[in-house]
C-alpha cells in the first residue's frame, strides 16, 4: 500500500462498490440517522436539556452552553484527527472506536440523572459526561463523513441525509408526544424522575443507532496520504482556505449560520420567564418541530436531487431570517400589546416551524455541498479545517448567555438578524461542485 493520495481525484463510488453494496450502505446510513434522531427527540438539547438544567441552575451562561458544547464537540477534534484519518485505509475503524466512548458516556450520564440528587454534583457530572460524549462525536465525525464520501454516490448524498431527517422526523413525532406527556406538570412522574426516564431511553436508542452504522461495508483505500501532525494540517488548511474562494465562501457562510442560531435555545425559556409562558408548551414546540421536519425533509431531498444543494441552503437561510424577525416582534411588542401568556406561548410556534425549515435545510445540504466542493486528495484536511474552525466559533457563541444577562434578549436577536442577512448574501455566491 502506497502513501500518496487518499483516493484519486477521479474517484467514483460506482467503480468500487456493487449496486447491492451501495444500496446496503445507503440504507444503513439512513437507519443510523433515523434511530439517532428519534433518540435526540427524547433528549433534545435545545428544549429538553435546557429545561432540565433550568431546574438545577438559574445561570443563563450555563444554559447557553448546552448547544455550543454539543456542536463544538462535533467540530473541534476533526482537524486534530485529520492527519491520522487520512493515513488510514479504513475510516470506519476510527468511527467504531469513537462509538464506544460515546456509549459509555451516555450510560454514565443516564445513571447520574437517575441517581444523583445534589444539584451541584449533578451539574458537574452532567457537563463532564456531556463534554466527553460531544468530543467523541467529533472523533467519529470526520471518519463518518469520509465513509459517506466513499460509499454513497454524490447524487444521492443529499437524498440520504434527507431520508435520515424525514424518517427520523416521523419517529421523532412520536418521541415528542411522549416528551410532552412525561414533562406535563400533571404527570405522576415528577422531576427528576421524568428526565431520568428520558435519559435512559436516549441512551438505548442512540447506542443502537451508532452500532447500526458500524456495520457499513467500506473498502480500504489503495493509496493513502502520509500521517501528518496537527501543525502541518493547520498550514495545509490555511493554504487551501486562502487559495480556494469557493471553499472560503462556504466556511464564512457556515459561520454566519452558527451565529444566526445562537438565540434559539433561549426562545422557550425567555417566554416562560418574561411572559409567564406555559411550561407544557415545550412539548408542543417539540411536536411542531418534528412534524415540520417530517414534511420539509422530503421536499428538501427532492430539491437537492433535482436542483441543487445551494438552492436548499438559500431557502433555509431565508427561513432563518424570517424566524428571527418574528421572535423579535414578539419580544418587542408582547408587553405593549398586553398579550396573555397563552397567546405568547402560541405565537412562538411559527418560530419553531421556521427554525425547523432552517435546520433541516442546513442538515440536508450543508455537508453534501461541502463534500461536493472538496476534492478527495485534500478532503480530510478540508473537512477537518472547516469543522474545527466552526467549533471555535461555536465555543465563542457559548457566551450568548452573557449577552442576554448584560444587554437583554432583544440585542442577541439583533445580532442573529445581521448574521442571517450576511449568510443570505454569501450562499448566493457559492458554486456547487460535482464530486
Amino acid at each position: 500500500m502506497s502513501t500518496t493520495t487518499a483516493h484519486p481525484s477521479h474517484y467514483q463510488v460506482e467503480d468500487h462498490y456493487t449496486p447491492l453494496q451501495m444500496k446496503r450502505n445507503f440504507q444503513l446510513g439512513v437507519m443510523n440517522g433515523v434511530l439517532y434522531l428519534f433518540a435526540a427527540s427524547l433528549f433534545d438539547p435545545t428544549l429538553v436539556l435546557v429545561a432540565f438544567l433550568s431546574h438545577l441552575t438559574d445561570s443563563a451562561m450555563l444554559l447557553g452552553l448546552v448547544v455550543p458544547i454539543i456542536q463544538a464537540g462535533w467540530s473541534l477534534p476533526q482537524l486534530w484527527i485529520s492527519g491520522y484519518v487520512q493515513h488510514q485505509p479504513m475510516k470506519i475503524k476510527i468511527y467504531r472506536q469513537a462509538t464506544w466512548i460515546r456509549i459509555i458516556s451516555w450510560g454514565i450520564l443516564a445513571a447520574a440523572v437517575n441517581l444523583i440528587r445534589d444539584s451541584q454534583a449533578l451539574l458537574v457530572v452532567f457537563f463532564a459526561t456531556f463534554i466527553i460524549s460531544s468530543l467523541a462525536s467529533g472523533l467519529g465525525g470526520l471518519p463518518f463523513m469520509e465513509v459517506v464520501s466513499k460509499t454513497v454516490p454524490p447524487r444521492r448524498r443529499g437524498e440520504m441525509f434527507a431520508w435520515r431527517f424525514a424518517l427520523g422526523g416521523l419517529l421523532s413525532v412520536a418521541g415528542s408526544f411522549f416528551v410532552r406527556w412525561i414533562l406535563n406538570p400533571n404527570n405522576p412522574l415528577k422531576f427528576p424522575k421524568n428526565y431520568g426516564v428520558l435519559s435512559i431511553l436516549f441512551f438505548v436508542f442512540a447506542s443502537v443507532a451508532l452500532l447500526v452504522y458500524n456495520r457499513v461495508e467500506e473498502k480500504p483505500d489503495p493509496e493513502v496520504l502520509p500521517q501528518r501532525k496537527i501543525g502541518a494540517q493547520v498550514r495545509a488548511g490555511l493554504r487551501i482556505f486562502n487559495e480556494e474562494k469557493n471553499f472560503r465562501l462556504f466556511v464564512f457562510y457556515q459561520i454566519s449560520m452558527i451565529v444566526s442560531s445562537v438565540a434559539v435555545p433561549f426562545f422557550a425559556v425567555f417566554i416562560q420567564r418574561e411572559f409567564a409562558g406555559n411550561t407544557s408548551f415545550v412539548g408542543v414546540y417539540l411536536i411542531t418541530t418534528m412534524i415540520s421536519n417530517l414534511v420539509v425533509n422530503i421536499l428538501y431531498g427532492q430539491v437537492s436531487k433535482k436542483m441543487s444543494n445551494q438552492m436548499v441552503l438559500k431557502i433555509a437561510t431565508l427561513c432563518g431570517l424570517l424566524m428571527t424577525i418574528w421572535v423579535l416582534l414578539i419580544v418587542l411588542l408582547g408587553h405593549p400589546l398586553g398579550l396573555s401568556p397563552m397567546i405568547i406561548s402560541f405565537s412562538l410556534i411559527p418560530a419553531f416551524i421556521l427554525n425547523s425549515l432552517r435546520q433541516s435545510g442546513i442538515g440536508v445540504s450543508a455537508n453534501s455541498l461541502l463534500l461536493s466542493i472538496t476534492p478527495p486528495v485534500s478532503r480530510a484536511v478540508m473537512l477537518g479545517f472547516t469543522q474545527t474552525l466552526l467549533g471555535v466559533v461555536l465555543i465563542l457563541t457559548g457566551f450568548a448567555g452573557i449577552v442576554v444577562d448584560v444587554w437583554g434578549f432583544a440585542v442577541l436577536l439583533l445580532i442573529t438578524l445581521i448574521a442571517n442577512l450576511f449568510g443570505l448574501f454569501l450562499v448566493r455566491s457559492i458554486k456547487e461542485g460535482k464530486e
